[in-house]
């Protein structure tokens, strides 16, 4: 998102006043695209799909639902892209059956799956974390002395993770999953000991780059 100026030839002064405010309507755009924290998609292969298109369309809507996006920016310049998914309850579910289906699991396979990540959900609050960063050293989360202050915020309690795992670049089994995921974007594995329950809530995120907040409402 970063503007560069080019050097044109000289236009008669109608057309470089029309060209001028063509671009002030550019830079307007772009900074409300930033206001808004609307993450652009860069056109690429599409992310493996089940075969059936309603259940496609059903697991791509609960994703967006449980999801959400902001960038971090220094004027027009961006310095990170954050999306975060929360598996609640039906998105988790909705991930281990699309699971089962790519992997052709049979139904007492698929049963005890679901079982064991309700189980595994059970007292924590679990995120699939995605960032794109245009300096590698600003992707720290999972080192002890990172450079960000990361929290859930639930009911005016601030609760630290109790553990971000760093689960590498972008590959075909995240995008199997989380379809958002681009080149050269990281996954991680973010764990809250707390369970969501009735509250809306949000990821804070805080650094000397900026901040994000990242806001959900639960089911």
């Amino acid at each position: 998102m970063k503007l560069v100026a080019r050097r044109r030839s000289p236009l008669p002064r109608g057309e470089r006043q029309g060209e001028g405010a063509r671009l002030l309507l550019l830079a307007a755009l772009v900074l409300s695209g930033c206001a808004t924290g609307h993450i652009p998609r860069v056109p690429g292969d599409p992310p493996p799909a089940v075969s059936d298109d309603q259940a496609e369309r059903n697991y791509q809507d609960l994703l967006t639902k449980f999801t959400a996006e902001q960038g971090v920016y220094d004027n027009l310049d961006t310095k990170l892209f954050f999306r975060a998914t929360w598996l609640s309850p039906s998105f988790s579910a909705a991930r281990v059956r699309r699971e089962g289906l790519f992997k052709s699991w049979p139904s007492a396979v698929l049963e005890t799956k679901l079982s064991d990540e309700e189980k595994r959900l059970t007292d924590v609050t679990e995120f699939f974390f995605a960032v794109h960063a245009n300096d590698y050293r600003f992707d720290d989360f999972e080192k002890p002395n990172t450079m960000w202050r990361f929290v859930m915020v639930i009911g005016g309690e601030e609760i630290a993770p109790a553990t971000i795992e760093r689960l590498g670049r972008t590959n075909t089994e995240m995008r199997s999953y989380y379809s958002y995921m681009e080149s050269f974007w990281v996954g991680y594995r973010v764990r809250f000991p707390k369970k969501v329950s009735g509250e809306k809530f949000t990821l804070k995120l805080a650094s000397a780059l900026g901040k994000a907040e990242l806001n959900y409402t639960p089911e």
